[in-house]
């Protein structure tokens, strides 16, 4: 891996003051979200696959078409992920009386993402693990599709993996803040605890949203 990226995740700090010497650069950023983006295309692949199984044999031909949907949807989502957490923190930081260019905002957002990379790759080899040997039997009415999908729903909100997976979500995030927090105290000139306040207040309520959701399936 890049020292650049280790230091990234290690000492986000030093990273981040040395790259204020230098123009903005949203190269580097724009390859961390499109991996993100692929990653999010690739995992929703196992569901999509499980979902036309379940329709009808006259609607099977366009099996392709949709999971080729999904994959786009989900790839664009996780681009768009990265602008809005960007002008989150822009517009919370403005309240802190922030100064800074928004596209060193957005850059550096751009690299606090890269922790998401690695709970991507974990978060999709769960979802495989979890779904890839399911079995959906032959149904011909809505009834049938009803009940495999209500059985669905009780398999991915008691199953240990997707418990696990959830958890694997919230720390990635919580890694992913910590760098936010030097990204932003450096990006929009802030004090550590202003720029703690300006990742922790969007990402907590996040972080208290994914909890809420995941002792539901408890």
């Amino acid at each position: 891996m890049d020292t650049g990226f280790i230091r990234v995740l290690l000492n986000p700090g030093r990273f981040f003051e040395a790259r204020m010497q230098d123009e903005p650069s949203l190269k580097i950023p724009a390859l961390i979200a499109l991996a993100i983006g692929l990653i999010t295309a690739v995992s929703v692949i196992p569901i999509t696959n499980i979902t036309m199984a379940m329709l009808p044999a006259e609607m099977q031909s366009l099996g392709l078409l949709i999971t080729i949907f999904s994959a786009a949807v989900a790839f664009v989502g996780g681009l768009l992920g990265w602008i809005i957490y960007s002008f989150i923190f822009y517009i919370v930081s403005m309240i802190f009386k922030g100064q800074g260019d928004l596209k060193r905002t957005v850059e550096f957002t751009g690299y606090g993402l890269l922790p998401q990379v690695f709970g991507g790759i974990i978060g999709t080899y769960f979802s495989y693990q979890l779904l890839s040997g399911l079995n959906v039997p032959p149904m011909t009415s809505p009834e049938q599709i009803a009940e495999f999908s209500e059985s669905l729903v009780t398999i991915l909100a008691t199953d240990p993996l997707a418990q696990i997976a959830g958890l694997v979500g919230i720390l990635f995030t919580l890694w992913s803040a910590n760098i936010w927090i030097f990204g932003m105290k450096y990006a929009r000139n802030l004090s550590t605890r202003d720029a703690a306040l300006t990742v922790g207040i969007p990402v907590g309520l996040y972080i208290l949203y994914s909890i809420v959701t995941l002792a539901g399936w408890l």
